[in-house]
């Protein structure tokens, strides 16, 4: 295997802040929309649509300068290309102004499975990846049950999820992203 340079490390490092700006970003976007419905507003345009997209490019990112070379790596970036793409479908079409619901679907999904493939201990970001995706399932399940009390509710818990993506969007901007164990 060739020997790495500082070079590789360099661009691995980028690699990651772009992710990080994504996961920043994407992580705001659900925090504003989370936020206005909370309030007593209504749903901000773009916000829920643009997200996925970006968390898709943040997972991209991250798979790409924390996995190692390997299977697990090549389909945890093959399921975040996945998501960034109908993302970008989804977003697309909201922008003419005909959701394709399917494309937003897809996106997530694939963006679960892909942040699942990420360590639970290993180079930062990944694990907080790894437990945004872990807790994802559990936080609709919480925001089900506590839109039955009030629609608006359902936000509480994405709100939180999205400051979890900011959170991870600022740790891949540190100067503290390890990219030694690729």
């Amino acid at each position: 295997m060739p020997e790495r340079t500082a070079a590789d490390d360099v661009g691995r490092r980028n690699v990651a802040r772009l992710g990080g700006v994504a996961a920043l970003v994407g992580g705001l976007a659900w925090v504003v929309k989370g936020t206005v419905i909370l309030g007593g507003g209504d749903q901000p345009p773009l916000l829920l649509e643009v997200a996925p997209m970006l968390f898709g490019v943040a997972l991209l990112s991250i798979a790409y300068s924390t996995l190692p070379p390997s299977r697990r790596r090549a389909v945890a970036l093959g399921l975040a290309a996945v998501s960034a793409m109908a993302g970008f479908v989804a977003f697309s079409s909201e922008l003419v102004g005909e959701v394709v619901g399917m494309a937003l679907a897809i996106s997530s999904i694939a963006l679960l499975l892909g942040l699942l493939l990420l360590p639970r201990r290993g180079p930062r970001p990944a694990p907080l990846a790894w437990w945004i995706g872990a807790t994802t399932l559990p936080a609709l399940l919480v925001g089900g049950i506590l839109s039955e009390l009030d629609e608006r509710l359902l936000e509480a818990p994405l709100t939180c999820l999205g400051v979890a993506w900011i959170v991870l969007g600022w740790t891949a901007l540190s100067d503290k992203v390890d990219t030694r164990s690729s």
